[in-house]
This record gives structure tokens, sequence and C-alpha cells, in this order.
């Protein structure tokens, strides 16, 4: 039976520390919107174009949306598509 690390050991370190760096590297590059998520003085910004308006109020208010209405909002949805998919075939 051999023993000793050898080359598989310093290969094993050398890619770790690639890994490292590379997720350091991305971690940096997203840590100022992340920083604008975390921050609690300010209401969460939802775009004008979401498609949930409640949601988008219920998010602004620091609440979650109700997932029901989202639900049922969903399936009508969801009804209307294949009704237009049905006329339109």
């Amino acid at each position: 039976m051999k023993k000793g690390g050898g080359i598989g050991m310093v290969v094993l370190v050398i890619v770790v520390a690639i890994v490292l760096l590379l997720a350091a590297k991305q971690w940096k590059a997203v840590a100022p919107t992340a920083m604008q998520l975390d921050d609690k003085g300010t209401p969460m910004v939802v775009p004008e174009t979401h498609g949930e308006d409640e949601a988008g109020e219920a998010l602004q208010r620091g609440g979650l949306p109700d997932l029901n209405q989202m639900r049922q909002a969903t399936g009508q949805h969801a009804r209307q598509v294949q009704e237009t998919l049905e006329e339109v075939e």
C-alpha cells in the first residue's frame, strides 16, 4: 500500500485555491446589490412592469403577498391563455 500525498494532494490544494478565488471574485461583484437588499430602512423596490400588483404592494409594505390570491390569479391567467389558444386553433 502506497502512502503519502504526492502530486494528487498538490493538485487538490491548487484546485481548492482557484475555486476560493473565483468565489471571492463573484462575491465582490454581487456584494453591493446584496447590501441593498439587506437594508431594513427602505422599502423593497418592485418594478412597474411587475404582473402582480397586490404582491408588489405587499412587498413594499414589508409583508408577504397572499399566495392563495396569487394562485387564483395564476389559474385565471392560465385559463385565459388556454381559451385564447383554443380560439386560434
